[in-house]
């Protein structure tokens, strides 16, 4: 039997569980809050000129260098951006012009850090355990298909609803902003290509792109970041047969992890956790990674590992799972 009208079917479900629909509400709400408080903080601005504004930036991040007690990775982090804000400071380029494609650009970085992972876990999280609370879970491994068929059509339909989020939240990001923010500017320069070695920011392979391109490897590299989220989703959503336990254990991985990553740079074994490397983004951008030696590079390779062994594991256990 051919995937397509498997995938068609699975693609329906998600839609029945208005999980989409709850997740695009909650991008409007937060993005269009967002781009109204930027609005408001420019105008509320004493001195529009953004390389007073950028100074100011940097001495206060100076000024926080200078204190005893700062985080190690935190220092490594305000160290490489105080760098990256006097590059273009140095070649008069403002780094975060405020229009509406800079900040459809911005929500790449942001938004991968936390706030896509979540809502992704969401949608794949249950995908395979709501099969069990809506008692369809028999059905669905005594029918008359191939058990990996099913699982294949589960994973494409997610793949597909992981790329309108990430396409939707871009769109509404854009969108959102247009309304308080200069519409135009996707040919604006950028400096891309920063990259951390030794707890220091290396220029050696910068180079200037327009700004359309810039947001066009970005959201790619957030994609891929989001399609292996969605792959560890979709591992717990076979190995729990409760929805509840498959979301709720998704969540705490990428919170915990967060946090860990960012109050324990010397447990240096954290970089080979997931959600480390998961801010492609902000890699891709120059910022400092949590541990030394986490390079773009790095991080794909730890995304596409986590993602294999998830999408092997969850293939293996589907198919023979017994019928309960």
């Amino acid at each position: 039997m051919s995937l397509f009208p498997l995938i068609e079917n699975e693609a329906l479900k998600i839609l029945r569980r208005r999980r989409f629909t709850i997740i695009i509400g909650i991008l409007v709400a937060i993005l269009g809050l967002v781009a109204w408080s930027q609005a408001r903080e420019l105008a509320r601005r004493e001195n529009p000129n953004w390389r007073v504004d950028l100074e100011r930036r940097v001495a206060r991040y100076e000024n926080i260098l200078r204190r005893d007690n700062v985080n190690p990775s935190w220092e490594r982090a305000v160290r490489t951006e105080v760098s990256r804000l006097r590059y273009h400071l140095d070649r008069d380029i403002d780094p975060d012009r405020p229009t509406a494609p800079f900040f459809a650009r911005g929500f790449a970085n942001v938004g991968g850090f936390l706030l896509l992972p979540l809502l992704v876990s969401v949608l794949a999280s249950d995908i395979v355990s709501a099969e069990s609370a809506e008692g369809t879970e028999r059905l669905l491994l005594t029918r008359g298909r191939r058990r990996w068929k099913v699982l294949a059509a589960k994973g494409v339909a997610l793949a597909l609803f992981v790329t309108l989020t990430l396409l939707a939240g871009g769109l509404i990001a854009y969108g959102a902003s247009a309304l308080f923010l200069e519409p135009g500017g996707w040919d604006a320069p950028v400096f891309t290509g920063f990259s951390v070695r030794d707890g220091e920011l290396d220029i050696a392979n910068v180079r200037e792109l327009p700004l359309w391109v810039d947001t066009v490897l970005a959201y790619g590299l957030e994609w891929f970041a989001l399609l292996c989220v969605a792959s560890i989703a979709l591992l717990l959503s076979v190995v729990f047969r409760s929805s509840a336990a498959s979301i709720g254990t998704m969540m705490a991985a990428l919170v915990t992890g967060t946090i860990l990553t960012r109050i324990s740079p010397e447990w240096t074994a954290g970089k080979y956790l997931f959600v480390s490397a998961l801010p492609l983004a902000d890699y891709y951008s120059g910022q400092a990674p949590p541990y030394d030696g986490m390079t773009l590079a790095f991080c794909t390779a730890v995304l596409a590992t986590w993602a294999a062994a998830s999408l092997i594991l969850a293939f293996v256990i589907f198919t023979r799972r017994d019928v309960i």
